[in-house]
């Protein structure tokens, strides 16, 4: 309360202060237009003086009408103004501080220097009167208003941007719950949806052991079985982990890219990938990398796999490693940038996380992953820093 009161008293002064101002400045432009006029009238009177005894008087000389002048301004004039005869080459200026100059009257053998008595000038200046007050009154109350409407328009602007803002907060707060919320609700589905089908395959299997036991056949097939779909569990598991954490570099090695691709690739694929090709960055994640691609192949049907690395002639500060697959490709619908996000998948089977996986170690090995349609198959290209490559 205190404070605000302190505002509204500075307000008023400063609007005394400003609306005093603005008096001075119209009393003063009303002094500067009078005195205009008492000069132009003081002047037309003694020229009009003058034509007039040049009139009335019989062949009058020069020396008359330079008698006729002095006599006129100190007798009829002397209230209002002072003569003094010219001095050549000298410009006029008053013998005291109570005159100002007012003109020079240029005869054929005479020049007078006539001047405003500052007496009568302050006598005829307008003084501060009614309309002068009312006007500053009129000032001080407009400028009043004026600051207090801008003050308390500043409030409420401050006040909604503050509601504003503690709103946008907690909307944002809400958005966050909320996608954490959707966020698990989608990797649990895409969990359940993953473990159904080895888990299904794994259970009927063993259902079927007991029967067939003896079958060396079916024993081999139910080994090949397990081992692969026990394999995607595990790869589904190593995504989510991956997934839920930031990635960072730690233990970074040379090696050969062929070697780290024939330790992931899964049955039925042909590889063809350069022999010495080495890689230099984290072996586990860039283990996981190349096991998401090529399973991403496996998964669209394809049964060949091409690496090929390319380094630029012109900027050998990246090298690009280039997978091809001769697998159905990506749908025609599909959003090439969005497949890369997490849980976008363009298949009924998969997570949705491998190409984010994918991109994710690659950015945080300094690279970027970029993907592109080919007539037969798809092709994913790693744009990898040239240092980390040696072929």
């Amino acid at each position: 309360m205190l404070k605000q009161t302190f505002t509204i008293v500075s307000y008023l002064f400063i609007s005394l202060l400003i609306g005093i101002i603005f008096t001075v400045l119209a009393d003063s432009a009303e002094d500067a237009t009078v005195e205009k006029n008492i000069r132009a009238m003081m002047e037309s009177n003694i020229i009009n003086a003058l034509a007039s005894f040049k009139e009335s008087a019989v062949n009058p000389t020069s020396r008359d009408e330079e008698s006729f002048l002095i006599k006129f301004i100190s007798t009829v004039m002397a209230d209002r103004l002072v003569v003094h005869n010219h001095i050549a080459d000298k410009t006029p200026e008053p013998e005291d501080n109570d005159s100002v100059y007012l003109l020079t009257l240029n005869g054929k053998d005479y020049a007078l220097d006539i001047y405003l008595q500052k007496t009568y000038l302050k006598s005829e200046l307008a003084l501060l009167d009614l309309p002068d007050y009312i006007f500053g009154i009129l000032s001080t109350i407009v400028v009043f208003t004026f600051l207090v409407y801008f003050s308390e328009s500043r409030k409420r602007t401050l006040l909604m941007k503050q509601q504003f803002e503690s709103k946008q907060a907690e909307l944002s707060s809400a958005l966050e719950r909320h996608e954490a919320l959707a966020l698990v609700g989608r990797m649990s589905a895409s969990l359940a949806h993953e473990l159904k089908t080895p888990l299904g395959t794994i259970s009927n299997l063993i259902q079927a052991l007991p029967s067939r036991r003896n079958d060396e056949q079916f024993i081999s097939r139910f080994i090949a079985l397990t081992s692969e779909e026990l394999n995607r569990t595990q790869q589904l598991i190593d995504n989510l982990l991956v997934y839920g954490k930031d990635i960072e570099i730690l233990n970074e090695e040379w090696f050969p890219i062929r070697r780290s691709l024939e330790d992931t690739v899964p049955g039925g694929i042909a590889l063809d990938v350069q022999d010495r090709t080495m890689i230099y960055g984290d072996r586990f994640y860039l283990d996981l990398l190349f096991k998401n691609l090529v399973r991403n192949a496996s998964e669209a049907g394809a049964d060949k796999v091409s690496v090929t690395v390319l380094m630029s002639d012109q900027d050998a500060s990246f090298a690009t490693i280039i997978f091809d697959d001769n697998g159905i490709g990506f749908p025609a619908s599909a959003d090439l940038e969005k497949l890369t996000d997490p849980f976008v998948t363009s298949r009924s089977r998969g997570g949705g996380l491998g190409l984010y996986l994918s991109k994710k170690i690659t950015i945080a090995h300094g690279g970027s992953l970029s993907l592109e349609r080919k007539e037969k198959g798809a092709r994913i290209m790693l744009a990898i820093p040239g240092k980390r490559i040696k072929t």
